[in-house]
């Protein structure tokens, strides 16, 4: 009685959950749903936006540097002592002072400094680029991980609620049977026990729906109690497979983190020139015009407005630049070396990375071909000795041990398909394609 208490409870906590509002997506929508509100894109968007700038601002080093001013105020009395302080006098001064100027300085060279700052402005925004679409690339990765998890689960909830039904008929079939004296209460017992745990292992299941619902739903924005329903077609979606050396060239022409290391690379050189140019002049063009009262050069001071003008072609050198930058340059080849090793090391970790993918996703091929027999296998055995055991020629155990392998192999064969999907992901992720 209180296992089908219990049964009862289960079945009512699936209605429940079935009730629950449900949101069909498919891969394309998964995708672009996720990109458009995880938080991480956004973060990795606003990064770019900012180096944009930076990019906006380093351009403008170009340009002439161009200042204002204008002064008004008031002049003090001033007053004029002899060499001994005995006498003095107040000359004329106008109370008023007034200056109004206008300044440009264009630099004409600087030793390639503000060219290659320039450029490392613009890689900075390329590396900006290339980290959001690798976090574009990595939140797909993990939501087909999710979504093909959800495919899995609901899955083995079909297995079980078949299973279930399978059970109950037993039982009912077995139930008969002790009525008609053939078998003993151990085998009801051992039948009810199966259709309970069945409840509970299709609960679990419905409560891990739930969850990775939510995961999902928390990434594309939706309400956190919708639960998911993955497209059943996907699975069955054909997928063409490249040689593994093809992955790999593509990887070391697309792979975001191998670009990003040549970018690197680049800096390192540009920053190396730009320590150079601290070793050059730097050449540069002024022009100024002012306007300015009173005129104080003359004597007396006349109360006038004076327009002065100049364009002067200037070159500054520092000649301690041969003492402090020694080390800099040194440090700039350094920085050199260690761009292009983590380069190499990169280009390592991918071939590594596609290799393993590789492999997995043809041992996942391989389990599908495999377990495809196996379970028509699984299922020919199971109804064999399901009626073995009615025919009196098997134990119940014998029954329960068959459909416990016929349960594993449908579940084993559908993480294959799940895993064969995600290794395909896996691969494009590695060779820069998702």
């Amino acid at each position: 009685m209180k296992s089908k208490f219990l049964i009862f409870l289960l079945s009512i906590n699936c209605i429940l959950l079935h009730a629950q509002n449900t949101y069909n997506l498919s891969v394309d929508e998964l995708f672009g749903k996720g990109i458009e509100n995880s938080t991480k894109i956004k973060a990795s968007q606003l990064k770019y936006n900012i180096l944009e700038d930076k990019e906006a601002l380093a351009k403008n080093l170009q340009l002439p540097e161009i200042n204002a001013s204008a002064m008004d105020g008031f002049v003090g009395q001033p007053t004029i002592f002899d060499k001994n302080f005995t006498l003095f006098a107040h000359p004329y001064m106008p109370d008023l002072t007034q200056s109004y100027a206008i300044e440009a300085t264009q630099p004409i060279y600087a030793g390639g400094k503000i060219k290659y700052t320039v450029k490392n402005a613009s890689i900075a925004k390329e590396i900006a680029g290339l980290n959001l679409e690798k976090d574009k690339a990595d939140i797909k990765l993990v939501l087909i991980k999710n979504y093909l998890t959800l495919y899995s689960l609901y899955k083995q909830k079909e297995i079980f609620n078949q299973n279930i039904e399978v059970a109950k008929k037993r039982l009912h079939d077995i139930e008969q049977l002790k009525k008609e004296g053939i078998i003993t209460n151990n085998d009801v017992l051992r039948s009810q026990i199966v259709v309970t745990q069945y409840h509970l292992s299709l609960q679990e299941t419905n409560n891990d729906i739930a969850i990775i619902s939510q995961q999902i739903d928390i990434v594309l924005g939706l309400d956190e109690n919708t639960i998911i329903v993955p497209d059943t077609e996907f699975l069955d979606k054909v997928f063409l497979l490249k040689s593994e050396n093809e992955y790999i060239t593509e990887a070391f022409e697309n792979f975001p983190e191998i670009k990003i290391a040549q970018y690197n690379i680049e800096t390192a050189k540009n920053n190396e020139k730009i320590t150079k140019a601290k070793y050059l002049p730097n050449v540069f063009l002024h022009a100024g015009n002012t306007l300015s009262r009173p005129i104080t050069v003359s004597s007396p001071v006349l109360d006038m407005y004076m327009n002065s003008w100049s364009i002067v072609l200037g070159i500054k050198y520092n000649i301690s630049s041969w003492f402090d930058h020694k080390h800099e340059m040194s440090e700039d080849k350094y920085n050199i070396d260690l761009q292009e090793n983590i380069k190499t090391q990169n280009k390592e970790n991918v071939r590594t990375s596609i290799k393993s993918a590789y492999i997995k996703h043809q041992e996942a091929l391989d389990r599908i071909n495999a377990l495809g027999q196996t379970v028509v296998q699984a299922k020919d055995n199971y109804r064999i000795t399901n009626n073995k055991y009615f025919n009196q020629m098997a134990i119940l155990t014998d029954v329960l041990d068959a459909e416990n392998v016929q349960l594993n192999t449908e579940l084993q064969l559908t993480n294959a398909k799940t895993q064969m999907i995600y290794t395909y992901y896996v691969l494009l992720n590695a060779s820069g394609n998702l």
